[in-house]
């Protein structure tokens, strides 16, 4: 089934007064303030933060990492070892590489020394024909049952695709200046990942300079999900770049068949 699964930070399900105020104010809870994602189809927020999708649940919205600063706590304790004497800043733009989405800063004591540093990434997925995921989120806004599968799907691939090119540019950076990147992901998009390149040798080797922290949304006992940290992982640019060099050749007499085909149809568009 492909519904909503959290709209302003919480599960369809919860009907607390705290969800519902949530709702009545397009409040993110992790944001702490009215959600900033928006369509060009509705008056009011995009407030879904995930999705259901068959038996996942991907997060179409990068802020939803930002739940009680799990991730950077569980990043600072893997990069630094403490969470001692550390600043987290956002955006932060380096010429001709493009914009970190975080750096977490580690300084002296009372001091604006820097000790280490390293940078984080969120990738979170996106769907396609999300005018029917819309829908969904008019639906719930008006107390209809969306206890129901709507016509949106997800575009992982596409997601993967330009995240990895972002990978190769940043991972590259880093391992020149013996740095870490911290990537943020579901296992969703990272299972995706791995299987469309091939990727392997991804065990966790604390000297890699690219990392993944891959989670998981966990139900608890007040109907909320959390961010779980399921597994640490790592790899090296070259390992990176030998899979993206090495894809599958598609058979080119499959692709002359499709061009044939547009022939007999009389696709083609004829010019002088």
């Amino acid at each position: 089934m492909n519904n909503p699964n959290e709209i302003f930070t919480y599960p369809l399900t919860n009907k607390s007064e705290l969800a519902q105020k949530a709702i009545n104010d397009y409040n993110c809870r992790f944001l702490n303030k009215m959600c900033d994602k928006q369509s060009r189809l509705i008056n009011y927020p995009m407030g879904v933060c995930s999705v259901n999708h068959g038996e996942s649940k991907p997060i179409i919205c990068p802020n939803r990492f930002l739940e009680d600063n799990i991730v950077f706590i569980n990043i600072c304790k893997s990069a630094f070892g403490t969470t001692d004497n550390i600043l987290l800043f956002k955006e932060v733009k380096l010429d001709d590489v493009g914009t970190f989405d975080f750096v977490l800063v580690k300084h002296r004591p009372i001091s604006s020394q820097i000790e280490d540093f390293c940078i984080v990434e969120f990738q979170s997925d996106s769907t396609t024909g999300t005018g029917k995921l819309v829908i969904a989120l008019e639906d719930f806004m008006a107390n209809k049952d969306t206890n129901k599968s709507y016509g949106f799907g997800m575009n992982t691939y596409n997601t993967i695709k330009l995240s990895y090119i972002q990978m190769l540019i940043k991972g590259q950076v880093m391992e020149s200046w013996n740095k870490k990147i911290f990537w943020v992901m579901q296992d969703f998009v990272y299972d995706n990942m791995v299987n469309r390149f091939n990727l392997v040798d991804l065990d966790y080797d604390e000297k890699d300079k690219t990392h993944y922290h891959i989670y998981d949304l966990v139900l608890n006992d007040e109907n909320l999900y959390n961010l779980k940290l399921k597994e640490r992982k790592s790899t090296t640019i070259s390992n990176l770049i030998k899979a993206f060099t090495h894809q599958p050749t598609p058979s080119i007499d499959n692709f002359i068949s499709k061009l044939e085909k547009k022939i007999e149809l009389k696709l083609g568009i004829a010019f002088r």
